[in-house]
């Protein structure tokens, strides 16, 4: 909100004193205070005769129509404080999460309990101790430090749940500084509340912050733990909220919306063998390993490795090994630990001749591309599990296939070859329930990677299920004579970039 100094107000008020013929230009800040001295409460008075502003609770005033006061005055409720009741100690849930309560309500420790009303915004004093010189200051006011405020929402009494969190939404709080800052960050804090504790004789919300914080580090019973998060970590498997959040966005999409799948209608070898070097060919060019097809089939089909560049023909070869082996593609997983064995495996055959990759084996560093950061390696076993548990609940055919493939894709457990092994995972899914695989081509890769990102950044899943359903579909032609499938995808633009032609179909 801007801020409206003495000079201004005083300038307005002579501007006002000049009776300008539009009263409406004046430009008014959206939320006035009450006056501090007499020159301000005449530009305020100036401007309630005008009826310019009106009042909306004690000692606020707006200019905004009553439309707009709602979202006006909650979106600013810290600049309330600060002008209003910068005595007050912002405390309890609002500590924690800086904002209103969906109920529209602040809570603040202070010396009375009193309850004061705005359109928008509820502010609930509670009666407390006062602030510590360890208090954080916001603005011009001072909030609970970190420690004391998680001791304020373990103070649990009847009628009181608009002060404190969820105990569910506690643990999630503490398994995400577990997670992000490790466990020293949550003893420091448990020190730090056994001293305010012991300041201000707290001792119950402390012994429940004791056992929920010893819970999570495992050397508490983790059977009082509610949260699905707090539950992962207590048995070592911690998992990335914010991803298997997205992966329900996604299930619920594929489970309430049927999806035509496309039935393999050639079943002869050549065909089967030919679809799959074309798929380990364009799904290579997705990642940048690129070749012209006539060194593609010389590397394939010749077995010739280039020696300038062995290890992308090997990149194509270990590709090709997975998904033209019938065996291999009819193996999937029906347990959170075959789902691991299975990407593994596979990552061991694509990547073989890449050791820097570490064939075979989870990501030891953080991985990302651009803005976007994928799972901690730590969370990759207990994210996988929580994604396979929703795997299973879809039908079999397409939508699990959209799903393992962004399952794989957005987890990202490998240090490279995630892509890859994504759209494996996809085609070994159609394949065993007898349905047309997928390639993305090189004009469509655009298309796959903006509604990847859609999904990804946000949380769209339409336009992906979109995308690959259309795949789906464009990618049942028949590869059995080479030559013949080889000018049919040149004249779809398959090998086109999306910038020089559209996809034909």
């Amino acid at each position: 909100m801007t801020e409206y100094t003495y000079m201004e107000a005083k300038k307005n008020h002579k501007t006002l004193q000049k009776k300008p013929q539009n009263t409406k230009s004046l430009l008014l800040p959206p939320l006035i205070f009450a006056a501090q001295n007499k020159s301000e409460e005449a530009w305020i008075t100036s401007l309630k005769k005008k009826k310019l502003i009106r009042k909306i609770g004690p000692r606020l005033y707006t200019s905004v129509s009553k439309v707009d006061e709602k979202n006006l005055v909650r979106g600013q409720w810290a600049q309330i404080i600060n002008h209003l009741y910068p005595e007050a100690l912002l405390s309890h849930r609002s500590a924690l999460e800086f904002k209103p309560s969906n109920e529209d309500i602040v809570v603040l420790t202070s010396t009375t309990n009193r309850q004061v009303k705005y359109p928008g915004l509820t502010l609930k004093f509670v009666r407390g101790p006062g602030r510590r010189s360890d208090e954080n200051k916001f603005l011009n006011f001072y909030t609970s430090s970190e420690a004391r405020a998680y001791l304020e929402n373990f103070m649990v009494s009847k009628n009181t749940h608009w002060k404190t969190l969820p105990t569910a939404e506690l643990e999630q709080k503490l398994e995400t500084l577990l997670q992000i800052k490790g466990e020293e960050k949550l003893t420091e804090l448990r020190d730090k509340a056994r001293e305010i504790s012991n300041a201000f004789d707290w001792p119950k919300p402390f012994s429940k912050l004791d056992q929920m914080i010893g819970a999570l580090l495992g050397t508490r019973d983790a059977q009082s733990l509610e949260s699905p998060l707090a539950k992962a970590r207590a048995q070592q498997k911690p998992f990335d909220i914010e991803r298997v959040n997205r992966f329900d966005i996604l299930f619920s999409d594929l489970k309430a919306n049927p999806l035509k799948e496309v039935k393999e209608s050639f079943l002869d070898h050549d065909h089967f063998r030919n679809k799959a070097f074309f798929e380990s060919y364009f799904s290579n060019y997705i990642e940048g390993t690129t070749f012209e097809i006539e060194e593609a089939e010389e590397i394939i089909f010749d077995k010739k490795i280039p020696a300038d560049r062995p290890k992308d023909a090997h990149d194509i070869v270990g590709t090709f090994n997975i998904v033209s082996d019938p065996n291999q593609m009819r193996q999937l997983p029906h347990s959170p630990q075959e789902l691991e064995d299975l990407i593994k495996t596979r990552h061991g055959l694509l990547m073989e001749n890449r050791p820097e990759s570490f064939p075979g084996k989870y990501k030891m560093k953080p991985n990302r591309a651009g803005d976007t950061h994928f799972v901690h390696p730590q969370n990759i076993q207990g994210t996988l599990e929580q994604g396979f548990q929703r795997y299973q609940n879809l039908p079999e055919g397409l939508p699990r296939a959209i799903f393992i493939m962004f399952l794989i894709a957005e987890i990202h457990p490998f240090t490279d070859g995630n892509g890859r092994i994504a759209r494996i995972m996809m085609n070994a899914e159609l394949y065993a329930a007898k349905q047309s695989t997928i390639i993305i081509p090189n004009v469509y890769r655009d298309d796959y990677l903006l509604a990847l990102r859609a999904l990804t950044r946000r949380d769209r899943p339409d336009p992906y299920i979109r995308m690959l359903a259309r795949a789906h579909r464009f990618s049942s032609i028949q590869f059995t004579n080479y030559k013949k499938v080889l000018s049919q995808i040149e004249n779809m633009n398959w090998f086109r970039e999306s910038s020089e032609a559209k996809l034909v179909e």
